[in-house]
């Protein structure tokens, strides 16, 4: 059963779910806005869509797509929440935010379905190979363990995480910081090996910077 209510995140709307019934859920877009999670037969929202968090997945997505030099179709393919199946899962689907590859015309396409290779997406197409991964609502752990599941996938090359912190007043002025993570299969100047067992012995290593995103003063805006 899945209900629509929705609290803090995350927040659970279903049990005893199925894989079979949660994907098919999926399919049907009956919650668009939502990022869902299923976990031992319960279905999570994990993320809502709202300004901090599409912004900040506009702002990717549009640094990703800068080398197609504006071709409708380019060499690189840049697609917001395609579905694919969790590698660490039971055959559940998941979207990251944003998902780059190689267009068709210089990817071999999966020969097979799921779980064929090479690797696909839930429609047969090939499999992302950049994973970027925006988190607001959602809190550091769940964000950072998501991450990471992409990274189960060889095929992917890398996962960009960001985690958005909410806004911090002080007096007049307001703060707002983020996290940025990048999992890679290469050694970075100033990563470390991931703190998961399983990605740390295939050598994947995490490289994190903390941002500050906005800081302003009211004052300031006052004086345009």
């Amino acid at each position: 059963m899945l209900t629509r209510m929705v609290c803090s995140l995350p927040f659970q709307i279903g049990k005893n779910v199925s894989v079979k019934s949660y994907n098919a859920f999926l399919d049907r877009s009956e919650s668009s806005g939502y990022k869902f999670r299923w976990e031992n037969r319960n279905v999570y929202i994990i993320e809502m869509a709202g300004l901090q968090h599409e912004a900040a997945v506009s702002v990717l997505f549009k640094c990703f797509d800068r080398p197609n030099n504006g071709a409708n179709r380019g060499p690189i393919g840049v697609y917001g929440q395609p579905y694919h199946y969790d590698p660490t899962g039971n055959g559940e689907k998941i979207a990251p935010d944003i998902a780059v590859r190689g267009s068709n015309a210089h990817i071999l396409l999966p020969s097979n379905p799921h779980p064929g290779f090479p690797p696909g997406d839930v429609n047969g197409n090939p499999h992302a190979r950049i994973i970027c991964e925006v988190a607001y609502a959602q809190n550091i752990n769940a964000w950072n363990t998501k991450c990471e599941a992409w990274m189960y996938q060889n095929y992917v090359r890398c996962v960009l995480g960001i985690k958005l912190f909410p806004k911090i007043h002080v007096g007049r002025t307001v703060h707002q910081i983020m996290i940025a993570r990048l999992w890679t299969r290469v050694a970075l100047p100033g990563s470390v090996l991931s703190t998961d067992a399983t990605l740390a012995t295939a050598g994947v290593h995490v490289t994190e910077a903390k941002i500050g995103l906005l800081s302003f003063s009211y004052d300031q805006i006052s004086k345009g």
